[in-house]
């Protein structure tokens, strides 16, 4: 119950799951020879209809303008909501079958969620549709792409005419990976001279710097410029076109410990965790003190569930040097948590606040083992102060303060610091949580219950409503003098 309370702590989420969730799946059809696939999309829907905040879950309706629904849809996107964005995509598109928009930004959402199947299958049928559109023949090739279908995207870009920049980038990265380097860097060149994407150019001078790396080095290999290239489309966000390249390399030259680092990490950031581990154990082989090969194994063990092996691995990243130091202190704060080793947790979480202790929410996960699970309120206390002291605007702080100084007794100064956190943030569901301890410490039943009820409202679906309803339903049963409507009227978790 609390680790969702550092995750969603400033949140406030609907109590209308029900609603919407029968809004979204009795989508009617499009008006058009358009169709997307919904295989899983509503195991997704209701998952993200949990969590809805209600300001957002207020916004659904069919009865709204076209206008208000794409608006609607783009705030929910922006909130990471992509599948619900989707559905009220589709009921824009169904209001409207004559715009694309919604079809279009259907289809940015599959490339950015890694649906490039039902991203290509949006965006062939939009070339269709709006044949001169070069946006939409570029995202269908990003599309071939994330399924790997280098040639299809090949084919396509180069039977594009259009002198755009994000098509010449295109080409000029295919081109690399075919091995038709000269024409890469020419492409690439004329990229960045096109420009009006940032980050293309970027992008494309980071392949640049990887020619010119090798050139630098002029008795390396052809290998180990797939490797450099290899490297490139990895920090491009390129995985699938990084993945196929690394495969020749390994091919060809076992041995080859960066190759295989390489493609871990590639397989790490498509979610393919075995694949990853299996790499990257091939690398750790190679060369057992490689901190890099050490932390990204160790993350692709956490993923599986594996926290022995991730924590072993972590361990020796550390103690080999891997940087920032924070990450890794980070993920063992998180694998010391879920082992139950609540010591070794709040140590590293302690280790990451003396790196970074600029985001208050740092603050919170300590605190609680500290005061719930080692009974150490004074080590609590230490922490809150320290936040206090380091975030003195803060309703979060000064919310940690109080209910540190409730478990160490000093109740008045727990009280100062409670209001001060609600004049900060009367919004912040916590302090009512906190509030309605400390009244139930000062034996106030009755003004307890009306804290925890506002904490349960404010916090509808989170860890903080859930522990408000454990706590009101408690004090219900166990008082005697409270009056028998009250005792009637429980909370639901």
């Amino acid at each position: 119950m609390i680790k969702n309370i550092f995750r969603l702590i400033f949140l406030t989420f609907a109590a209308a799951v029900i609603l919407v969730v029968l809004y979204v799946f009795n989508l009617p059809p499009f008006h058009s020879t358009t169709t997307i696939k919904t295989t899983n999309d509503q195991d997704a829907v209701a998952n993200e209809t949990k969590n809805l905040p209600a300001d957002l879950a207020d916004k659904i309706g069919r009865d709204k303008s076209y206008e208000e629904m794409i608006s609607h849809a783009t705030q929910l996107e922006q909130n990471g909501f992509p599948a619900l964005a989707i559905a009220q995509y589709q009921e824009a598109y169904k209001k409207d079958p004559n715009s694309l928009k919604p079809l279009y930004e259907i289809g940015k959402i599959y490339l950015r969620t890694k649906n490039a199947s039902k991203a290509e299958d949006i965006f062939k049928d939009l070339t269709q549709k709006d044949p001169q559109n070069v946006d939409a023949k570029v995202f269908l090739g990003r599309a071939l792409i994330g399924q790997r279908k280098i040639t299809d995207a090949k084919n396509l870009f180069n039977g594009i005419n259009d002198s755009n920049q994000s098509v010449k980038y295109y080409q000029g990265i295919i081109a690399a990976y075919f091995g038709e380097n000269d024409q890469a860097k020419s492409l690439l060149n004329q990229s960045i001279a096109l420009g009006g994407s940032e980050d293309l150019t970027k992008k494309a001078n980071n392949f640049l710097a990887a020619y010119s790396e090798y050139n630098f080095n002029v008795e390396s290999p052809e290998l180990h410029l797939k490797v450099l290239l290899a490297r490139s489309f990895n920090q491009c966000g390129e995985y699938e076109m990084a993945i196929p390249l690394l495969f020749e390399v390994t091919k060809a030259k076992l041995d080859y410990r960066d190759a295989w680092i390489l493609l871990g990490y590639a397989y790490l950031q498509t979610e393919k965790y075995q694949d990853a581990i299996e790499a990257l154990e091939r690398a750790k082989v190679l060369d057992s003190q490689k901190p890099e090969t050490l932390f990204y194994l160790g993350l692709g063990y956490y993923s599986l569930n594996n926290f022995k092996s991730a924590e072993e691995n972590l361990v020796l990243a550390k103690q080999y040097g891997f940087e920032p130091q924070i990450l890794v202190d980070q993920k063992l704060a998180e694998i010391y948590l879920e082992r139950q080793n609540y010591p070794k947790s709040a140590e590293s979480y302690e280790k990451v606040l003396a790196l970074n202790s600029e985001d208050v929410n740092y603050f919170v996960r300590p605190i609680w083992i500290y005061i719930e699970k080692t009974k150490q309120p004074d080590q609590a206390l230490k922490l809150a102060l320290k936040a206090a002291q380091n975030h003195p605007n803060s309703a979060m702080a000064h919310n940690l303060m109080g209910w540190t100084l409730i478990y160490n007794g000093q109740f008045k100064k727990a009280e100062a610091h409670l209001k001060l956190a609600m004049a900060l943030d009367p919004q912040l569901d916590a302090v009512y949580l906190n509030y309605g301890l400390l009244l139930e410490k000062l034996s106030q039943p009755q003004k307890a219950l009306v804290f925890y009820k506002k904490a349960h409202t404010l916090g509808q679906g989170d860890g903080v409503s859930a522990a408000a309803a454990t706590r009101y339903n408690s004090l219900l049963a166990s008082a005697t003098n409270l009056n028998q409507t009250l005792q009637a009227n429980t909370l639901k978790p």
